[in-house]
């Protein structure tokens, strides 16, 4: 039997991908431009670049000086997913056992551990601190939390209730906060890329050289 709970979680992630799609509606209410230039390379190119060769850290330089962090980005976002999985499990009754309960474990762990990480470097870093908002911090937060419960669910499932409600506030707060850049950097992104596709710079010649 579905639990008050759970019921609470299912509408709560009704409520972030409605308004994340309204969100999407909106940023697209000015209508498409009309293009009259002939292109000069194809779009297709550009989106499989940026999202491929051009998400790696020798095509960008604010990763490629900063790898650990990158890096850590990279496993902060694999645990998230990875809890977004497990919460989907467990609303349909699935609970984790032997080699899946393990494959989902290492991720969110991970998760957790490089959240932490990328939330002390914001609060101790001068330069990331004076740059911060407090929706940089509560998002983190959320999200961190999020994981960090997803893991602790896997070992004990006394916290079913806590991991629950901890998902609940997350979803109520993925459109509202920065969290929404889960859907505006793939939309950004894409635009980006079909545009700079078009004019034939991407993808580039070379990659930048490195300093």
């Amino acid at each position: 039997m579905i639990s008050g709970l759970q019921i609470g979680v299912l509408a709560s992630g009704v409520w972030a991908l409605g308004l994340l799609g309204a969100l999407h509606r909106r940023a697209q209410g000015y209508g498409r431009r009309e293009l009259f230039a002939r292109a000069a390379g194809d779009p297709r190119k550009g989106v499989a670049y940026a999202f491929g060769k051009g998400m790696s850290p020798a095509a960008k330089e604010s990763a490629r000086e900063h790898l650990p962090t990158w890096f850590a980005g990279v496993g902060y976002h694999l645990g998230i997913l990875a809890g977004l999985g497990y919460v989907a499990l467990l609303l349909v009754g699935i609970e984790l056992d032997g080699m899946l309960r393990l494959g989902f474990q290492a991720p969110l762990l991970a998760g957790a551990l490089c959240g932490t990480g990328l939330l002390v470097k914001r609060a101790f870093t001068p330069r990331l601190r004076a740059l911060s908002c407090p929706d940089d911090f509560l998002s983190n937060l959320l999200a961190t939390a999020f994981v960090a419960l997803a893991f602790a669910r896997t070992i004990s499932a006394r916290l079913d209730a806590a991991f629950l409600a901890e998902t609940m506030l997350l979803l109520l707060w993925v459109p509202v906060g920065k969290i929404r850049h889960c859907l505006f950097f793939f939309t950004t992104r894409y635009h980006m890329a079909t545009h700079f596709g078009r004019r034939g710079t991407f993808p580039p010649a070379s990659f930048p050289p490195r300093a």
